[in-house]
């Protein structure tokens, strides 16, 4: 077959660990001049398009379709171009992680103009290019209503992680409590008593009507999600997210959203807390990692009291100092979710394969800043950055600079998005000039994380 390609298509490459044989026909990826195709055929072949691909492999290797990562320690790869699955594929090989290979939120979507649906595609054709024949999940991740609910179902998305950070409030003791909820928490729990290890949790009036007022409205609402989510999938990952407000997650409010969660029979695999410190998006953590260490200890005896259930790590990317004492601490009960650092990997492709591209794209990023940052976590001080120096700067200084990263790491919907067309057009064409170099980059990048967190 291979010979009789090469002669007839002299101008594509195989990708050998594609090749795969069914029947008579024989089906693999193809590459030419950056664009990829999925080949049918034994003597004559048939060129699919990438984008059109996925239904005739999902039809032809089961495998292929997403499943549940259970409790099983697992690792969330987030791509935003459509072209790094081959690079965290790579990654995931170096460990034994149920890879989620599909992960995006909806605000990503939107800024980048996919959909679900692309997303799970994209991924599916890179697991088949790859030769991966391995389980791997697919998370509508941060899912806020239930059309994004809706959208990532019908997709056919097995990981939900919900976000109810709008109806989190700072407790207040005055307003915002409804007599007879309280009541109802208070008959629950008033006077209720549970020691883990060293420590004794005794729920005084004061404390029940601070979590109540916190996360009473925050659990209504990943409860509508879970029958939601129930009454049309059978099986599927569930994750609570309580990790993207500036309440740090105390020892008290993981128990009691524990035990709420319980309560309601809410069946849940695993729990993003908001730990102490910051987690910036795009750098190391920042903060106390003594302190960390010793919250997390206790977090992590409520998690082994009450579980089986992982603990959620969220803005997981780049946060190498940590990682070592969070596996040391959890064990393999845990999730990692990392999104923009594949995006930062990508834009260090474009600086290495078209410098005033690159310059063109920061040149955007800096101009959107103060729109992109609204609904991240960052630090970045843009005045710091000087774009001439941009242009003469060797890749180690540039992509090391946190300004820069932190600006890079948000500015993905403005240089991919529907805003600027021909940046988009430029972007895309580099980056499948460059596809090699780009997943090279993937693949050490988040290497570094597997390996520390293995």
């Amino acid at each position: 077959m291979e010979k009789s390609f090469k002669r007839q298509h002299p101008e594509f490459r195989i990708l050998d660990k594609s090749v795969r044989k069914q029947g008579d026909r024989y089906y693999f990826v193809a590459e030419s001049y950056g664009k990829f195709y999925l080949v049918t055929g034994n003597d004559s072949f048939n060129f699919i398009e990438k984008e059109k691909a996925s239904e005739i492999l999902r039809e032809n290797f089961p495998f292929l379709k997403p499943s549940c990562s259970g409790y099983k320690k697992s690792f969330g790869f987030g791509d935003r171009t459509g072209y790094a699955t081959a690079g965290h594929i790579r990654a995931a090989r170096k460990g034994s992680f149920f890879p989620i290979f599909a992960q995006q939120s909806a605000r990503e979507l939107e800024r980048t103009g996919r959909s679900f649906q692309q997303v799970l595609d994209d991924v599916i054709f890179w697991c088949f290019a790859e030769g991966w024949s391995g389980p791997f999940g697919a998370d509508a991740d941060h899912a806020k209503n239930f059309e994004t609910l809706q959208d990532a179902i019908s997709a056919g998305f097995t990981f939900f992680t919900i976000d109810p950070s709008e109806k989190i409030k700072i407790p207040e003791k005055q307003f915002g409590i409804d007599g007879d909820k309280y009541n109802f928490y208070l008959k629950q729990y008033s006077g209720k008593k549970i020691s883990i290890k060293e420590f004794s949790f005794v729920f005084t009036d004061d404390i029940i009507i601070d979590l109540v007022s916190t996360y009473a409205d925050a659990l209504d609402f990943i409860q509508q999600c879970y029958v939601y989510i129930s009454n049309k999938r059978k099986d599927f990952d569930f994750e609570v997210s309580i990790d993207e407000t500036k309440i740090s997650t105390s020892p008290y409010a993981h128990v009691f959203v524990v035990m709420e969660l319980l309560r309601r029979k809410i069946n849940f695999q695993s729990l993003a807390l908001r730990f102490t410190g910051r987690f910036e998006k795009g750098v190391d953590y920042i903060g106390d990692i003594e302190k960390f260490s010793r919250d997390l200890m206790v977090h992590n005896d409520i998690r082994n009291y009450f579980g089986p259930y992982k603990i959620s790590l969220h803005s997981g990317s780049d946060k190498f100092s940590i990682y070592r004492k969070f596996k040391d601490i959890v064990g393999d009960f845990f999730h990692v979710k990392t999104s923009g650092t594949s995006w930062i990997e990508a834009m260090k492709t474009i600086a290495v394969g078209d410098r005033n591209l690159f310059v063109d794209c920061m040149d955007v990023a800096m101009k959107n800043f103060v729109k992109n940052a609204a609904s991240y976590e960052i630090s970045a001080d843009i005045s710091k950055i000087n774009m001439e120096e941009i242009k003469q700067k060797d890749i180690q200084n540039i992509f090391s600079d946190k300004n820069i990263r932190q600006v890079i790491h948000i500015s993905y919907g403005s240089i991919i998005g529907s805003e600027n067309p021909q940046l988009k057009n430029r972007f895309f064409s580099t980056i499948e000039r460059s596809f090699e170099l780009y997943t090279q980059f993937v693949e050490e990048h988040l290497g570094c994380h597997i390996r520390l967190l293995s």
